[in-house]
């Protein structure tokens, strides 16, 4: 396994927190056709092992949660031997908070269970607009890779499950589900959407809009779940597929100001100023007086 790094001209913070705001109104580029370059000292990209995570660079949180975290080994004895039989590939952001937790965890407890780690594939993947959430190698295509850490579990070549960003239990307590395939994660529903969105195609989905949001609604852990999805797969050059989740999201959840600011910023970014000024304006609506949803409206009607 490789990992990229470069020497960086500015430091990074650290621990930036994985789970996206769903205001950012970067604008996004089109879907990356070359491999992502290398980034910086401070932060993994690419196929990486677990010795990269404990350079002087990510010590301060891997050593620490990896030493810390004390293993259930009654309950990792109980499938060591079935999980020897699956392969595990792990997305992971070094800039995610979500990823520092899980993952010296998820190596601790493996290690545990003396799996083969010839058979754990770890990708670093990137945070920066131009290539979000991908990765030099491309190992996320196809993936839908949304939230990070996700942590799939493949046996005989096919997907079995997957941990998206947080365990539902403990990734001990997992586990034993996920070999039984009786598992839904703690992100399942921007899955959900995601295979609606392939199954029926951009028209039809926006077609049945409001069937989708009764069929949904619910079901989603938070509304930052489809707000993620939607800026994901708006930043990876699926625009109008983007825009169409938010959009859902707001029917969700229309008494949630995040909602309409998650799409407002998605039109936003298209340069759409008229329908983002609408949606900012319901968001304020629903939170009066708040600084950051009355920024972007501001920003909104100076660019109209």
């Amino acid at each position: 396994m490789r990992s990229y790094l470069i020497l960086l001209s500015f430091l990074i913070p650290l621990l930036t927190a994985c789970k996206d705001k769903q205001t950012d109104t970067t604008v996004a580029g089109d879907p990356v056709e070359e491999a992502v370059a290398p980034d910086t000292e401070d932060k993994l990209l690419g196929l990486i092992e677990k010795d990269d995570l404990m350079k002087p660079a990510f010590e301060d949180w891997f050593q620490p949660t990896y030493e810390d975290y004390q293993v259930n080994t009654g309950l990792v004895d109980s499938f060591k031997e079935e999980l020897a039989e699956y392969e595990i590939e792990v997305f992971m952001g070094t800039w995610c908070e979500d990823s520092q937790r899980e993952v010296p965890t998820l190596y601790k407890i493996l290690e545990a269970a003396d799996f083969p780690m010839e058979q754990l594939t770890v990708v670093a993947i990137d945070d920066e607009i131009e290539n979000y959430k991908l990765s030099p190698g491309k190992e996320e295509y196809g993936k839908n890779i949304h939230h990070v850490p996700t942590i799939i579990f493949n046996k005989d070549e096919a997907e079995v499950n997957r941990i998206i960003e947080y365990p539902v239990r403990t990734i001990e307590e997992d586990i034993p589900v996920i070999l039984s395939e009786n598992y839904l994660p703690y992100y399942y529903v921007a899955d959900l959407i995601h295979n609606k969105l392939n199954s029926m195609g951009l028209e039809a989905f926006k077609a049945n809009m409001e069937s989708l949001a009764s069929e949904f609604e619910g079901k989603p852990r938070d509304v930052y779940e489809l707000n993620t999805y939607a800026k994901t797969i708006f930043r990876q050059g699926k625009k109008e597929e983007g825009i169409a989740v938010a959009k859902l999201n707001t029917m969700i959840y229309p008494e949630d100001a995040n909602s309409y600011a998650g799409l407002g910023a998605r039109f936003s970014d298209m340069e759409r100023y008229e329908e983002a000024i609408a949606q900012f304006e319901k968001a304020l609506e629903l939170a009066p007086g708040d600084s950051e949803f009355q920024g972007l409206l501001d920003e909104a009607k100076e660019k109209l």
